[in-house]
């Protein structure tokens, strides 16, 4: 049976409000989507560098908006549990153009987005604190309409300086994204447990942390003070370094060991022919 979006907008709600660390991984296609949910998961989100990836987009907002929209809206179809969406930087130069895309985002099923504050300009990789608060401002006020969750990302960590510095601006900017109505705040880059434990402490609200090789673990990030962590690309990337090695396996051998980690046809066709014809 079909999960109406304001049953899975109060699920989703409810995650961030509990007392368990939300552990948030990141599909790219609706197979990994229902793989995910199947293996048990809660929630998921989708990843922008992912999708990229599939569709022959780099990262940057170069994928088209409405083409990333139909991807979304496939996935949130298919899915029993919340989608979250990576919409990048909200696919906008305006505080208005981000509203748009939150609403859009939202039509298509997703019920959390994540707007980041990344230019991908080398010469002034963020946007400006400011302009970067009144866009999760009007990205607030377009998910009040639909009950979604912004999730606001700054990229201080990977482009925004070092030392001390870099950790007050990034404080700065959570904090100023939490005052703009951010129900979450994501710093990627961090893997340092004593730097998670002190964000987690200097930020007013709910810290989402990306977790890689290198990061603590589930439970440790829990005990840290995070409240969230995703894996953005990681996932998509490792599916992809696994087709690789049975690439260079079959180029250089001409032998076939790759085929016996896969898993059975049948299982896959059984797993889409279950969904709804509606996503067909």
């Amino acid at each position: 049976m079909a999960v109406s979006n304001k049953v899975k907008a109060a699920q989703f709600q409810a995650l961030h409000k509990g007392p368990e660390l939300l552990v948030l991984p990141n599909a790219w296609d609706i197979t990994s989507a229902l793989l995910l949910e199947r293996a048990g998961f809660s929630a998921v989100a989708t990843s922008s560098a992912g999708i990229g990836y599939t569709f022959g987009y780099p990262v940057g907002q170069v994928m088209p908006r409405e083409e990333m929209l139909s991807v979304i809206r496939r996935m949130a179809d298919c899915l029993s549990v919340p989608l979250s969406a990576d919409m990048e930087a909200g696919y906008g130069d305006t505080p208005e153009q981000v509203a748009e895309t939150t609403r859009l985002t939202g039509e298509a099923g997703a019920v959390g987005i994540n707007i980041e504050d990344r230019t991908y300009d080398p010469d002034e990789p963020l946007i400006g604190i400011e302009e970067a608060a009144e866009r999760i401002r009007a990205a607030r006020e377009a998910a009040n309409k639909i009950g979604m969750i912004v999730n606001a990302r700054t990229d201080v960590y990977w482009v925004g300086g070092t030392g001390e510095a870099r950790f007050a601006e990034a404080v700065r900017r959570a904090n100023a994204f939490w005052e703009a109505g951010a129900d979450c705040l994501f710093i990627p880059g961090v893997k340092d447990p004593e730097l998670i434990s002190r964000l987690a402490a200097e930020i007013s609200g709910p810290l989402n942390i990306l977790a890689g090789i290198g990061s603590p673990d589930t439970a440790a990030l829990a005990a840290l003070g995070v409240k969230r962590i995703t894996f953005g690309a990681t996932m998509a990337r490792a599916a992809y370094a696994t087709l690789e090695q049975a690439a260079t396996e079959l180029a250089t051998s001409g032998s076939y060991g790759f085929m016996s980690s896969g898993t059975a046809h049948a299982d896959k066709n059984r797993l889409l022919q279950e969904q709804p014809t509606t996503i067909r």
